[in-house]
């Protein structure tokens, strides 16, 4: 008996000093994921408003791929630090979480270099399709019915509003 309420005293004690990592270590990450989104935003700035100046567009690139780096490793780390705390999660899926942002990170990039040669419609259907196939766990029909209207409609949305896309392969809109 005396033994076991050791053990409930060690498990209350542990809980308390747990919890304040806890928090202090959620501060930490909003502070890191913060300061990437900050990082994003910036870049997009120096993009879209620096058009005249030569090498605005790489810079800003650079800025927005240091942000996305920072996002993503700050994603990794939390997701390391759980799967460290929880004993309980099975490998595989554990595994899975710890993929998940570098695959959506993949996949953004891969969407954005395939921008100009498919045509923003063709590269959106594609990027929902892979999207909701690799996240979303949706059957085909579904995912047609998702990715071909969305990629459509944000098309004709873009060109509603007199935004200029590439066109690609496809010479609509």
């Amino acid at each position: 008996m005396q033994e076991r309420v050791t053990k409930l005293s060690a498990v209350e004690n542990s809980q308390s000093a747990y919890s304040a990592t806890f928090l202090a270590s959620f501060v930490d990450m909003a502070l890191l994921l913060l300061i990437g989104f900050i990082g994003i935003s910036d870049g997009l700035r120096v993009i879209l408003t620096k058009t005249d100046a030569v090498g605005s567009a790489s810079a800003g690139g650079w800025i927005v791929f240091l942000g996305a780096l920072l996002i993503a490793g700050t994603i990794k780390l939390s997701i390391k630090e759980m799967r460290s705390e929880r004993d309980t999660i099975a490998a595989s899926e554990s595994d899975n979480e710890f993929w998940l942002p570098i695959i959506a990170l993949a996949m953004l990039l891969i969407y954005i270099a395939l921008i100009e040669p498919l045509g923003y419609t063709l590269a959106t259907a594609l990027f929902m399709t892979v999207y909701l196939r690799v996240f979303g766990k949706y059957g085909v029909l579904t995912i047609v019915a998702i990715s071909l209207p969305f990629a459509f409609g944000s098309s004709w949305l873009w060109a509603a509003l007199d935004m200029m896309l590439p066109q690609g392969i496809m010479s609509w809109p």
